[in-house]
C-alpha cells in the first residue's frame, strides 16, 4: 500500500490521501523492479521465455502469481501466462482468428440453399 499526495493547481493545495493496491512492485525483492513492462505482455514464445526468465529466480513469483489470478489479469504474472486470470500456454496473436467452419455448418448451409 501507499500514500499518494496531489497537490492542485493555482493558489490552493488540496492534499488527498489514498491507499492503493498498487500491481506494479516497489520494493528491490520484486525480480522485475526496473524491466520494461512491456515484457510481460508477450507477442510471442520468444518473448514470453524472456519473461519467464526475469520471473525464475524471484522471491515474490508465488504472491505475484495469486496476485494476477485475483485480479483476472493479463500478461506474465510470477511466470505464467495469464489470460483474464487463467493460465495460457501461449501468446496471442494480433488479428483475428480464422473462421473455421464446421462440417454440420456446412451441411446446414446446403439444406438451405
Amino acid at each position: 500500500m501507499e500514500i499518494i499526495t496531489l497537490f492542485g493547481e493555482g493558489f490552493s493545495t488540496k492534499t488527498y490521501e489514498l491507499t492503493l493496491k498498487h500491481p506494479t512492485p516497489r520494493t528491490d525483492e520484486w525480480a522485475c523492479v526496473g524491466e520494461d513492462p512491456e515484457l510481460f505482455h508477450p507477442e510471442d514464445l520468444t518473448q514470453l521465455a524472456e519473461a519467464q526468465e526475469v520471473c525464475a529466480g524471484c522471491p515474490m513469483r508465488q504472491t505475484c502469481l495469486d496476485l494476477g489470478i485475483d485480479r483476472r489479469e493479463w500478461g506474465v504474472w510470477g511466470g505464467v501466462l495469464l489470460e483474464s486470470g487463467r493460465p495460457r500456454d501461449t501468446p496471442r496473436t494480433p488479428g483475428r482468428k480464422p473462421y473455421k467452419r464446421s462440417q454440420e455448418a456446412i451441411a446446414r448451409a446446403g439444406r438451405v440453399a
